[in-house]
């Protein structure tokens, strides 16, 4: 950080504009993607990765000979990709034609995980796997190296913009050369459909249904002038919504055409400009301009299915149930994606960003009315895009794979990580923005915590059963953010306090196997595999923990039983955290090491509750609690935020170590990491109300 340009002299909500301002130039305009998605073929399963059985794919494949998968990773930057490789036979991965991993013959026979790091230049990098056909096995596993990774591959070009690999015919011999020019030349799969065949058969779409059976066919036509057009379609058409048969003139711009057609009469329309006999072609209206899939077809239904609304977000129902939008060719779909980083996904961190924007939405409202409406609209927009994707993302879990890239968390729910902190300021924000339709996550999530998610015998929350192995059998301080604050929520819109006292019982049990009496401080792990606690006071970590019980203590009765209690603990974690401040105000990412570096996350973390410490009297003498919050939110603004509303110093997502050395030398912080970016906005809001 350029230490001339830090925010030191700005007041507080000042330096909350320029981070707000900045982080909604960036992401305030995001959306989804549409892309092709054939299910058949190589694509991703409900563990995230690739199946490519070519055993199963390609049937009649002689022992000895060869297949050639091609899949293509677009790199936002100069990066290393961590894929995992399950091997069935012999595979060698090439990467832009440069040989980059390879199985070796004890992954091979027990077909076991191998993970490497593939180097990705920016761009597009085309990663093609050789399989050799062996009595053992004939393709295999592979991709992200960790469930719930959401990283997939596009098809080359001959593919556009479709999510998989395809695969080639067997060859006898391996080939020398794997660039583009040589890999063009092999007779590739899955087939594609004859693009060029104005007729479609509705048959090979739904090959289940009835000839009399209906399907809606939606298609789109850009004209660049006025035209009069001959209309030929052999099914009941309307265009703009009105009625159309033989010659009409389009105006110049967009025209939305639907369809009516039955299956067992197939599809075909052709569109002439009338004078000169020209064909006009149509495209589809999601899709690029330029795709080969001209159409979508929605059906089948019993009967024509009056007042169909044309719509893209969410599956409808048929005679047959719930479906999405098919496109030409056998088992091909339109599928969502969502490419943008941080807009409409359902994470944690975001979580916890979106939290801060609304404390500051509501700081800025009486001074600066433009941009507190600004905030307001993107954490409508991005909330609402969430709620209301998440139908058509458990439709896609079901039906197009198990891995999803809308929703993906949500629909491969099994960690407090996926669900808590998201549901938890959807909660907040509908105190006062009007968001509809949420009562069914709200349930989902509800109900996973109070009926699915792992206990232990006395009631804690603890991790097992994850996708995510490594976490097997362990308790982390992080999940006291990650279920207490959506449990205080969710009690008040349920109006049951049965969810506050759950919230209540974790603080207990967490502090039973967390709490580091002699040095007040809260450990991060315990692994239960070795029946231990790690002992590393992670700054985030206790950040959580005392943030968590400033939201606990927020909303509980003062004549609650066990208030006192939780009162002595978070006056004893404060008490361990404040010894530890440095002289400039900032707290290290190991809380006792003053070697670590220093972390700005929990240090706005501490900052936040210090200050509902001090306003709500829960400190004998809250002036020392004053003194270091006000301390700690300057030290932000001198060392943690620049003029251009960067924010530095936050320590990425972690895994766990007993070791002081990982914590302080491998969790590294990152620039304008969602871990801290609300919680940064949330501890300057607090500093002004503090005064």
């Amino acid at each position: 950080m350029d230490r001339t340009k830090h925010m030191g002299t700005a007041s507080d909500q000042e330096a909350a504009r320029t981070i707000a301002s900045r982080y909604l130039s960036v992401h305030e305009r995001g959306g989804y993607t549409y892309r092709p998605f054939m299910k058949r073929g190589i694509y991703r399963r409900e563990d995230y990765r690739y199946l490519a059985d070519l055993k199963v794919l390609l049937p009649d494949a002689k022992l000895g000979t060869f297949s050639y998968l091609w899949g293509r990773y677009q790199a936002p930057m100069v990066m290393n990709l961590r894929f995992a490789l399950i091997p069935y036979g012999p595979i060698r991965v090439f990467v832009n034609g440069v040989l980059a991993a390879q199985s070796d013959i004890f992954s091979e026979r027990a077909r076991s995980k191998q993970i490497f790091e593939l180097v990705m230049h920016e761009g597009f990098n085309d990663v093609v796997l050789e399989c050799e056909n062996t009595s053992g096995g004939f393709g295999g596993e592979f991709g992200t190296w960790v469930g719930k990774l959401d990283y997939y591959f596009l098809m080359p070009d001959l593919y556009p913009e479709q999510e998989g690999f395809c695969y080639s015919k067997t060859l006898e011999n391996q080939l020398d050369v794997l660039d583009a020019q040589h890999l063009n030349v092999l007779a590739w799969l899955p087939e594609l459909p004859d693009f060029k065949d104005d007729a479609v058969d509705l048959g090979r779409i739904f090959n289940d249904a009835s000839a009399q059976s209906y399907v809606v066919v939606a298609t789109a036509l850009h004209l660049d002038t006025s035209t009069w057009c001959n209309v030929i379609c052999n099914a009941e058409l309307s265009i703009d919504g009105k009625s159309i048969t033989g010659s009409v003139e389009l105006s110049e711009g967009d025209h939305d055409l639907v369809c009516y057609a039955k299956v067992g009469d197939g599809f075909e329309l052709s569109i002439k400009e009338a004078r000169t006999n020209a064909p006009l072609f149509c495209h589809n209206p999601v899709l690029d301009l330029n795709s080969s899939y001209r159409y979508l077809f929605a059906g089948p239904f019993d009967m024509r299915p009056e007042g169909f609304i044309v719509q893209c977000s969410k599956p409808f129902a048929t005679s047959q149930g719930q479906d999405f939008w098919h496109l030409e060719g056998v088992s091909t779909y339109l599928r969502m994606y969502n490419d943008n980083v941080l807009f409409g996904h359902w994470n944690y961190p975001l979580g916890v960003t979106l939290y801060g924007l609304v404390e500051t939405e509501r700081m800025l409202k009486p001074t600066e009315p433009e941009l507190s409406n600004r905030i307001h609209s993107y954490i409508n927009r991005h909330i609402q895009s969430s709620i209301d994707t998440y139908a058509y993302a458990c439709w896609d879990a079901e039906h197009l794979g198990g891995a999803t890239a809308i929703h993906h968390l949500m629909t491969s729910l099994d960690s407090l990580d996926d669900c808590g902190s998201f549901a938890s300021t959807l909660l907040e924000v509908a105190k006062d923005h009007e968001l509809h339709d949420y009562a069914p996550l709200m349930e989902v999530v509800g109900n996973y915590l109070s009926k699915t998610q792992p206990r232990l015998s006395d009631g804690t929350f603890f991790r097992t059963g994850l996708m995510h192995t490594f976490h097997e059998n362990t308790l982390w301080v992080d999940d006291l953010y990650m279920s207490v604050p959506f449990l205080c929520r969710y009690a008040a819109y349920r109006n049951n306090p049965e969810y506050l006292e759950d919230a209540v019982h974790q603080f207990f049990g967490f502090s039973k196997y967390l709490f580091l009496q002699e040095e007040q401080l809260m450990s991060h792990v315990y692994d239960f595999e070795r029946n231990l606690v790690t002992g590393i006071p992670w700054g985030r970590g206790n950040g959580w923990a005392l943030f968590s019980l400033s939201e606990l203590l927020t909303v509980l009765d003062v004549d609650h039983p066990k208030r006192d209690a939780l009162l002595s603990l978070f006056q004893g974690l404060s008490k361990g955290v404040l010894r530890l401040q440095g002289e400039n105000g900032m707290f290290h990412q190991v809380l006792d090491m003053p070697q670590s570096y220093e972390e700005s996350s929990c240090t706005a973390m501490f900052a936040c509750s210090f200050s509902r410490g001090v306003r709500s009297g829960w400190y004998p003498d809250g002036e020392p609690y004053r003194q270091a919050c006000l301390k700690a939110v300057q030290a932000l603004k001198e060392t943690a935020i620049d003029s251009e509303g960067h924010v530095w110093g936050v320590c990425r997502g972690s895994e766990f170590s007993c070791s002081r050395q990982y914590y302080a030398h491998q969790l590294l912080p990152r620039l304008d990491d969602t871990h801290g970016i609300g919680i940064v906005l949330l501890s300057l809001c607090e500093a002004q109300k503090l005064g």
